[in-house]
């Protein structure tokens, strides 16, 4: 029965002659500037949207006030949702059409949602803002992970989400 093809990154298996040598240690791939620069732009991408979910906490008191609102609590709630409700679409938008599409698509909808924010001058101008951010900050939470894993081998990924949390 053929053994299945293995990577040159994989441990092979004993062949069945014998041979005590079949078995090669795993040694990262070099990585060339274009890996690099691919994944320090979903490094940005990510911390931004990380960012974005948690800072406008602080600054929700000064901004409800100059928009004359009291209550501003979907402010927050808004962007959580739809980034939850963002995360299971987004692998299967990747998977119609493409990861470059969808993470693209992801970072226009970020912006967009920024864009509207920033121009809010009304607590549901604001809201809907977020909402839209929170979309997009949804699909780029999920296509850094997806990209990553078409990106780098599954005993190098540990240490690439590594560096993606940091």
């Amino acid at each position: 029965m053929p053994s299945p093809p293995s990577s040159d990154l994989a441990l092979s298996r004993p062949s069945e002659n014998g041979d005590d040598n079949a078995q090669r240690k795993t040694v990262p791939s070099q990585k060339g500037l274009k890996f690099w620069l691919i994944f320090a732009s979903m490094c940005i991408c990510l911390s931004l949207s990380a960012l974005e979910l948690s800072s406008v906490s602080t600054a929700l008191p000064t901004i409800a006030d100059s928009l004359h609102a009291s209550q501003f609590t979907w402010v927050g709630s808004a962007y959580a949702l739809s980034s939850t409700a963002m995360l299971p679409m987004s692998g299967g938008l990747a998977q119609t059409f493409g990861r470059r599409p969808a993470i693209l698509a992801s970072i226009g909808l970020f912006a967009l949602g920024s864009g509207i924010c920033g121009a809010a001058n009304s607590m549901n101008a604001l809201i809907a803002g977020r909402a839209i951010q929170g979309f997009g900050g949804g699909g780029i939470q999920s296509l850094t992970g997806i990209i990553l894993s078409d990106l780098v081998t599954l005993q190098e990924r540990g240490v690439y989400s590594g560096l993606y949390g940091l």
